[in-house]
């Protein structure tokens, strides 16, 4: 996965590099500096490589805004966090507004759901999380007229629906939507 600006994935590529991480045991590396004093020579073999790491999974245009010579694992991945993290409540005001905007259309069920979890999951990582409800409510707000029936069905299950369960719950009509128009052409 690459980093980009653009493309808003700093959640998923943050996930993706925390698991990296966790799996060699090199977290220590990011979280907070190392003082000089206690940087061994296993300290110097691998801080290195975490910046390879980094660098290697980063847009061109990120790469040239992060980049200077003898960085080390943790300044990296604190300019990497902060290019991302600026503007915080400017960013939240602009995806908040796609979220609440983003409508179905012509997407499947499964496209449609993936971009409006991707809003959210782009406001969570800004410390502006939306709730399980509220993702819910947005799902069904923008979702194409011809599942309008099944509004008063997901919003009246109790407990209510999550996220993934109405989604779950919609590809299963849209494939079953699909199955009978099939049926109907033969």
């Amino acid at each position: 996965m690459v980093l980009d600006l653009d493309e808003g994935n700093y959640s998923q590529w943050r996930c993706f590099f925390d698991s990296v991480l966790g799996k060699f045991g090199l977290t220590e590396h990011v979280r907070s500096p190392t003082p000089t004093a206690e940087r061994d020579t296993e300290w110097q073999l691998m801080d290195p490589c975490i910046v390879n790491w980094i660098l290697l999974t980063v847009s061109k245009f990120v790469f040239d805004i992060v980049h200077k010579p003898h960085l080390t694992a943790f300044s990296l991945w604190t300019k990497v966090k902060s290019l991302f993290h600026d503007n915080e409540l400017q960013r939240a005001v602009y995806l908040e507004a796609e979220l609440h905007s983003t409508y179905q259309g012509d997407l499947s069920i499964n496209e449609y759901c993936t971009k409006l979890k991707r809003l959210a999951d782009q406001l969570c990582s800004i410390d502006h999380p939306v709730s399980e409800p509220s993702q819910v409510l947005n799902l069904l707000r923008e979702l194409n007229p011809r599942y309008r029936h099944l509004k008063p069905v997901i919003t009246a299950k109790f407990p209510p629906h999550t996220f993934m369960s109405a989604r779950s719950f919609l590809i299963l009509e849209e494939l079953s939507e699909k199955h009978d128009a099939k049926a109907d052409a033969n």
